[in-house]
């Protein structure tokens, strides 16, 4: 019984070594990631706190990850890019017009492109991707639900005084 309860503990251990989440980096290198688009929307100028007091809509397009991922800096580009861990929303930039038809609610892609930290008031994610290329792969997959972002990502929205909770 004893030599049974070290098996299972020894893969245990082996599972939660083998379940470390992907590190990737931040610009320049080109990264394909999987996900559900979602469009979420966030108050925007003057203030950033609510559109119900007057401040603009700005609802973009989010790619919400099938597991989280961790970002570093590029280890090759002098940058003051924020190591995030635990990321699975980011923002998305769509570089060509031709990719916004694929940009819909609820559609599974598979998107390339390069990282980057948020740096602005209209960056509502921690991360951000600049879209190179959107390929739908259909509608979203079962475990893709938005309840399973991180609970870094939702400190993160709640700062960012996210409008649409319900629509998550």
């Amino acid at each position: 019984m004893r030599s049974f309860l070290t098996f299972v503990l020894c893969l245990f251990l082996i599972g939660a070594v083998i379940a470390k989440n992907k590190t990737i980096f931040y610009e320049s290198h080109i990264t394909s990631l999987t996900g559900e688009i979602k469009m979420l929307k966030f108050p925007g100028p003057p203030n950033y706190t609510s559109i119900n007091d007057g401040d603009r809509d700005e609802t973009g397009p989010y790619l919400i990850l099938i597991a989280p991922i961790d970002i570093q800096s590029n280890p090759h580009i002098q940058a003051n890019d924020t190591t995030e861990k635990q990321v699975k929303l980011i923002q998305v930039v769509v570089k060509h017009k031709r990719d916004w038809d694929k940009i819909k609610e609820g559609n599974f892609v598979e998107m390339s492109g390069t990282l980057f930290h948020a740096l602005t008031g209209h960056h509502h994610a921690r991360v951000l991707i600049m879209a190179e290329k959107v390929s739908v792969m259909g509608n979203k997959p079962a475990e893709t639900s938005a309840m399973q972002l991180t609970k870094e990502d939702w400190q993160f929205l709640e700062h960012e005084n996210l409008q649409n909770w319900g629509r998550l």
